[in-house]
């Protein structure tokens, strides 16, 4: 399937958009990567983590205003297309599914080599109350599918002829961005869940499908109680 829009006239445009959204995401990582560093201590980790993801947002709306500005076209590159109500239950069943396979797979061989699953900034995270836990999913489902695969993921197939660098890419990124929990199941599981998120968006160019099933896992994931 096609993109919607023709090719910009000058590439250097979503280069800079490009440029623009790995600087917003790097201040977010840092926000809560050093807290110590950014307050002085004086917000706790809480705090912290609800300010991230406050300017989560709020680089989403930079993106969103630079993209209309510069680009002239919008965020959501590809046509978003409807399906019935057995696509989406199939669709996210299908996907959890395959989530959940792969993240007990990943687990198993990183536990296997004997590298740490443990993640101290992930046990930080479980302790925050429900209230902050439930904005923190909300934002991760809609800001993290926008940006990296609603905007990310169809500007870099302008610039390959096949779909599987853009996947690749992405996902890799994607998984980048969740370094700051410390341990590399947090990157290695990431980087599986933005490869399952893209070749569907790809496919099917349903983005609040992906959102459901984002929601859904990160949801689960801070909900279980944890030891």
């Amino acid at each position: 399937m096609s993109v919607s829009y023709s090719k910009p006239k000058n590439p250097a445009v979503i280069i800079a958009g490009f440029a623009l959204t790995a600087f917003l995401m790097i201040i977010c990582v840092l926000f809560t990567s050093f807290p110590e560093w950014v307050n002085g201590g004086h917000f706790s980790p809480a705090g912290m983590f609800f300010l991230s993801r406050i300017l989560f947002w709020i680089s989403l709306a930079v993106i969103y205003i630079y993209v209309k500005k510069k680009e002239e076209r919008p965020l959501l590159l590809w046509d978003e297309k409807g399906y019935g109500p057995g696509f989406y239950l199939a669709s996210i069943a299908i996907i959890l599914l395959s989530v959940l396979v792969g993240s007990i797979i990943i687990g198993l061989v990183i536990h296997f080599i004997g590298l740490s699953l443990r993640s101290s900034a992930m046990k930080t995270v479980f302790g925050f109350n429900i209230p902050l836990k439930i904005f923190i999913v909300i934002t991760a489902a809609v800001v993290e599918e926008l940006i990296f695969r609603g905007y990310l993921l169809s500007r870099l197939q302008l610039f390959f002829k096949g779909k599987h660098w853009p996947l690749i890419i992405s996902s890799v990124i994607f998984g980048l961005g969740h370094m700051r929990y410390g341990t590399v199941v947090n990157v290695l599981g990431p980087i599986f869940i933005g490869f399952v998120f893209a070749w569907h968006y790809q496919k099917y160019r349903n983005i609040k499908i992906l959102m459901i099933c984002h929601f859904m896992i990160d949801l689960t994931a801070l909900m279980i109680p944890h030891k």
